[in-house]
């Protein structure tokens, strides 16, 4: 079983339970506790190893006289505090049990950067010099070739949505031609700009579905030279999809500064498109750090849904003096 632990500040919770995925369950109605006596343990013993950040255990009497051993082991984060806990039961003459590879990533919603775990890397495949951390969101979505709800998710990056937890599935492409699916619970943190997730392989349970063809289609679109394409999600302004050959292959890895004189206009175009105009035209300065000169670029954003999270496809330029 696995319980997060993601926000210091309230009750830990459930997300998986065996073979079945838990939407932050009440740690008490976990099937790993036996009993009512045994379920009053759990949330102590997730808690105290979530404090001291090591494999904790408890010994429990069972109705036959015997003694089960509950066990507790932490799930780090990108910064070495516990995300999460594994919880295992057995008897305690069994072997050490070796609890499962555990992901986690943390999300800056101010710059929408992400810092990730060991664990994930691992999941996915990721050597250790191949994905700046912290890393931008493009970067990471292009990590996975189906990501589920993306909607839903997008919206925690929302300052004025009330959504504060995602619970989702995605997939990825590891060597070869094997594939992971993968849980991913996800949680904003009460009085921070921090967005904190984890990533549980279920391929065992649930076989990966097929790649999102959609996705692949955009991510290998031909691009006409000079040109970057990206997905916009018009309500919070965040690019999560990033198509570009030089010189705009690397912008994925940076956060892009607004000029000052700009900011109105642009959010005024946002505006326009999301009131029901299906195209407009930005026309705008960013920078990537302070010590470098400002780019005038063009973006003509075509929206392409009109749900209740409208995004917009944007055609990238550099703009004419």
């Amino acid at each position: 079983m696995v319980a997060e632990t993601l926000d210091y500040e309230c009750t830990p919770s459930v997300i998986l339970d065996g073979r079945y995925r838990r939407h932050f369950a009440n740690l008490g109605r976990a099937s790993i506790a036996t009993s009512a006596a045994h379920a009053r343990h759990l949330e102590p013993l997730v808690r105290r190893c979530a404090a001291n950040g090591r494999t904790e255990h408890d010994l429990l009497p069972l109705p036959s006289g015997s003694m089960l051993r509950m066990t507790a082991d932490p799930v780090f984060g990108p910064d070495q505090h516990v995300f999460g806990v594994n919880l295992s039961a057995s008897r305690p003459s069994d072997a050490p049990f070796h609890p499962p590879t555990i992901g986690a990533i943390e999300w800056d919603t101010a710059t929408a950067r992400a810092s990730v775990s060991p664990g994930f890397r691992a999941l996915l495949g990721i050597p250790e010099g191949e994905l700046d951390c912290p890393t931008t969101f493009p970067n990471l979505i292009s990590r996975f070739d189906r990501w589920d709800d993306r909607a839903g998710f997008l919206a925690l990056f929302d300052p004025t949505h009330l959504a504060t937890d995602w619970i989702g599935t995605a997939t990825t492409s590891l060597a070869g031609s094997s594939r992971r699916n993968l849980h991913i619970v996800a949680k904003k943190i009460h009085g921070s700009h921090t967005i904190r997730a984890l990533i549980c392989d279920i391929s065992h349970t649930d076989s990966p579905p097929a790649a999102d063809a959609m996705s692949a289609a955009l991510r290998r679109a031909p691009i006409a030279p000079g040109h970057a394409l990206g997905i916009l999600d018009l309500h919070n302004g965040l690019i999560h999809e990033w198509i570009a050959d030089e010189p705009f292959a690397n912008w994925r890895n940076g956060t892009p500064q607004l000029h000052p004189d700009d900011i109105l206009a642009v959010a005024t175009t946002r505006a326009h498109l999301l009131s029901g105009t299906s195209t407009a035209t930005i026309t705008a300065r960013i920078r990537f750090d302070r010590a470098s000169k400002w780019i005038p670029l063009q973006a003509v954003c075509t929206r392409i849904t009109n749900d209740d999270r409208p995004q917009a496809l944007i055609d990238v330029t550099f703009s004419r003096p």
